[in-house]
């Protein structure tokens, strides 16, 4: 039938791949739309997959998006800055999302599922005000929606294996023990996001996701690693103040450029990640 199509942005990311493999072996028909996918995404041989190349920002492209999709049940949206910096904040997590609430609305979704993020409980950046400024706007659109915010991916965790492996040190801020995360798997994550599709009782909920087990300190986490490897441990701790002085050295110059702008950004998105917990 025409009402089990999924619009799918974010398909190339992390969390959007997992998801378009996870809705393809339930069944459903899903529109893939973004700027670039990758080749072998393409080539997977899906009858019931499609890709169209748009800017997601561009609400012209969204018009001629609507002469090629008729119906849609529901839209999935995974995406999320690269980058973090002011404009592109407000041009993705804000405006982009915008742009496919209104589109879905124009093709009567009967659900908007929203990949948040857990640290928006505690905003300080400007990407986190951009997520939080769409959220207010999905949640008061009349639409049914999940807002999914999940806690760290291993993947920001796993950034340091090939180090570790090749005799490097684990590296982490101040002590290794003033913050902790519940990392949750990318497909359990893709699963817990497809299952809103279906589960009554998850709509129109924001739900903080994490994995199961343990909270795990960077300091364990890099002993845990070294455990699996069979390796003796070597920490390197470098002092999360660094981020500091960095946004304060910048700030001057913030006023006159864009580019020292976003790098002060960068800083606090650093010190953020250096001293919050993912909880």
């Amino acid at each position: 039938s025409t009402n089990n199509t999924i619009l799918l942005a974010g398909s190339t990311g992390y969390i959007g791949r997992h998801v378009l493999t996870n809705l393809l072996s339930r069944g459903y028909r899903v529109v893939c739309i973004g700027r670039n996918f990758t080749r072998s995404q393409i080539l997977k041989n899906y009858k019931n997959l499609s890709f169209y190349k748009i800017n997601l920002c561009s609400k012209s492209d969204f018009k001629n998006l609507l002469t090629k999709i008729s119906s849609l049940h529901a839209v999935i949206s995974c995406i999320g800055t690269r980058s973090g910096g002011y404009q592109d904040s407000w041009n993705i997590e804000y405006q982009a999302n915008i742009n496919l609430l209104e589109f879905g609305k124009l093709l009567k979704i009967n659900h908007f599922i929203l990949l948040s993020a857990i640290c928006v409980q505690k905003p300080k950046l400007e990407f986190q005000f951009a997520k939080l400024a769409f959220e207010n706007q999905l949640k008061d659109s009349d639409v049914t929606y999940s807002i999914v915010r999940p806690t760290a991916f291993f993947k920001s965790i796993s950034g340091q294996i090939e180090k570790v492996k090749s005799g490097k040190s684990f590296i982490f801020f101040d002590n290794g023990t003033t913050t902790s995360c519940k990392p949750i798997s990318e497909r359990n994550l893709a699963e817990f996001i497809c299952d809103c599709l279906v589960i009554n009782h998850r709509n129109n909920k924001i739900l903080p996701i994490g994995g199961s087990g343990a909270n795990y300190t960077p300091k364990e986490q890099g002993e845990l690693l070294f455990k699996i490897l069979g390796l003796t441990p070597k920490f390197l701790n470098v002092s999360s103040s660094i981020f500091t002085i960095f946004g304060r050295l910048a700030s001057p110059f913030a006023l006159f450029s864009k580019k020292i702008r976003d790098l002060k950004e960068f800083s606090r998105i650093g010190h953020y990640y250096a001293t919050e917990s993912m909880l």
